[in-house]
């Protein structure tokens, strides 16, 4: 009689439990794949933010002679676009002769 139930219980954790143990791992390993995916995204678009707004300032000290005021100026006269709720750009001049420091920051 213990024997039986032994392999009664024995067989319940193999059908049972080992199925249950599988599911979960793949159901953490699909959700930090999704984490991981939308962190390297947003990484990727904060970049291409940044080289856009670069290539905007060069561009206009190329026709212009002089760097952006601001922001905004790129986004009036070069294009500039960008989801204002989302990003924020450091835009820091010093002179209109030098290199402004450009930086983007997801906000939260």
């Amino acid at each position: 009689m213990k024997n039986l139930k032994k392999k009664k219980q024995s067989k319940w954790k193999k059908e049972i439990i080992f199925p249950i143990t599988v599911f979960c791992v793949m159901v953490a390993t699909f959700v930090v794949g999704w984490v991981s995916f939308e962190h390297m995204s947003n990484m990727q678009q904060i970049d291409l933010l940044r080289q856009a707004t670069r290539k905007a300032v060069v561009q206009c000290y190329a026709i212009e002679g002089e760097y952006p005021p601001n922001i905004e100026y790129l986004e009036e006269y070069y294009g500039l676009e960008y989801n204002h709720e989302k990003y924020f750009i450091d835009y820091e001049i010093f002179a209109s002769n030098i290199m402004p420091n450009v930086d983007v920051f997801e906000r939260e």
